[in-house]
């Protein structure tokens, strides 16, 4: 089974602004660039522990294992309301941590995913 990873840097202030300016300068010069994919930056170590609590680590572990097929689902599995649990879906989702898949059916209902194996943190010094 191959592991995808989810890969968490720190970027400090600045480095994201520098990145930009360099992919335009590629841009312009008709140079072609492969996309990074599978980051997920922070301005310091600080913003991740603020993000990645135990409780949102719970739900992306659940997720992963359980495969519940909504948000209501995921609460019940990790003994939380369902507010709190939909409000850490969406910053999650924000990130691109967590998918929200369509289901059929009346509502709007959605299921939470988790498509990779493992999240690193790495931080430059």
């Amino acid at each position: 089974m191959k592991v995808k990873r989810i890969k968490i840097g720190i970027a400090p202030p600045g480095q994201i602004f520098k990145e930009a300016g360099e992919v335009i300068g590629h841009i312009e010069a008709g140079r072609k660039m492969k996309p990074e994919t599978g980051w997920v930056y922070f301005p310091d170590v600080r913003e991740v522990g603020k993000v990645l609590t135990p409780k949102r680590l719970e739900i992306l572990k659940s997720i992963h294992d359980h495969q519940p097929e909504s948000v209501r689902a995921l609460a019940e599995l990790t003994g939380r309301n369902v507010k709190n649990v939909a409000d850490d879906l969406d910053l999650l989702a924000s990130l691109g941590l967590v998918d929200m898949e369509p289901r059929r059916g009346p509502g709007t209902r959605k299921a939470p995913r988790v498509r990779y194996e493992a999240l690193t943190l790495e931080v430059h010094l």
